[in-house]
C-alpha cells in the first residue's frame, strides 16, 4: 500500500463528495467524536453554505462533549442544531419494555438517523455517514442506525488514517486525542467493546483484508469470523428476484 497522504485523501473526498451530492444540503450528525468532525470539516471545505451539523445528546452524554461540539462550531463557523433524543428514548424504552443497555444503545443509534432523515427531508439534504473503515469491517455500526445514511466518504479510511487527516483539516486536539466511543452508554468505549486497541485492530485488518494474507492467529481468527458474522450489515437484504419470461 502506498503511505497515506492527508492531502491527496481530502482532494479525493472532496472530488466524491461534490459529485455526489449534486448541490443538496449536506446533513451531518456530529457527536463531539473525531469521525464525524472529520466529515463535518471535509463538508465544510466543500461549500460551507451547504452543510448542516445535528447534534443529538441523550442522558449520558458526558460534558466534554458538549464542549467539543461547541469548538467545532466555533472553529468552522457553522451553527449547529442541538436536539436531545432523551424524551424519545424514554418513550421507546416505556413501551418496548427495554432494559438491555446494548438494545438501547441501538435503538438510540436508530432514534438518530430518524432524526437525520427528517431534517434532511425538510432541507432538501442528504444524510453523510461517519463510519470509518476499521468499523465497517469488524461490524463496528448500528444497522439502520449510524450505518443508515446517503453516503459514506471515510469508509476507506482506517481509525490511525483519519486520526492523520484529522490533524492535516485542524480538528482540535482534544478531540483527536479524546477515547473513541458511540456514547451508547455511560463509560462505553470503543476499544473496551472491541477488546484491542485500534492500532493492534488496523494492523490486523490491513494484512487480512488489504494484503490478503491468512489468519494465523486466533486473535485474526476472531476478526475473521466478526467480518462474516456481521455481513448482514453492509448488504442489502435478501430477497428472491422475479424473473419473468
Amino acid at each position: 500500500m502506498p503511505p497515506f497522504s492527508p492531502a491527496s485523501s481530502t482532494n479525493e473526498i472532496l472530488k466524491f463528495l461534490r459529485k455526489s451530492t449534486a448541490g443538496k444540503n449536506m446533513v451531518v450528525g456530529i457527536s463531539g467524536g473525531i469521525d464525524s468532525s472529520v466529515v463535518l470539516m471535509l463538508c465544510r471545505l466543500l461549500d460551507k453554505d451547504r452543510v448542516i451539523p445535528v447534534f443529538m445528546p441523550d442522558c449520558n452524554t458526558p460534558a466534554d462533549d458538549y464542549r467539543d461540539i461547541a469548538k467545532l462550531s466555533s472553529k468552522t463557523g457553522l451553527e449547529v442544531t442541538t436536539i436531545n433524543i432523551d424524551p424519545v428514548i424514554r418513550m421507546l424504552s416505556d413501551v418496548g419494555k427495554i432494559n438491555d443497555r446494548k438494545i438501547l444503545g441501538n435503538v438510540k443509534s436508530r432514534t438518530r438517523m430518524i432524526i437525520l432523515y427528517s431534517v434532511s427531508n425538510s432541507r432538501n439534504g442528504m444524510v453523510i455517514g461517519t463510519t470509518n473503515r476499521t468499523e465497517y469491517l469488524t461490524g463496528y455500526f448500528t444497522k439502520f442506525g449510524d450505518g443508515g445514511c446517503d453516503l459514506e466518504p471515510i469508509s476507506h479510511l482506517y481509525k490511525n488514517e483519519i486520526r492523520k487527516l484529522a490533524a492535516y483539516l485542524g480538528v482540535p486536539q482534544e478531540i483527536i486525542q479524546k477515547k473513541p466511543s458511540a456514547g451508547l452508554w455511560e463509560g462505553q468505549t470503543d476499544e473496551d467493546e472491541l477488546g484491542i486497541s485500534y492500532d493492534e485492530l488496523d494492523s490486523i485488518l490491513v494484512k487480512l483484508f488489504d494484503q490478503g494474507m491468512p489468519p494465523e492467529t486466533d486473535l485474526e481468527k476472531r476478526f475473521v469470523e466478526l467480518y462474516e458474522s456481521t455481513n448482514h450489515k453492509r448488504n442489502m437484504p435478501p430477497s428472491i428476484e422475479r424473473r419473468d419470461g
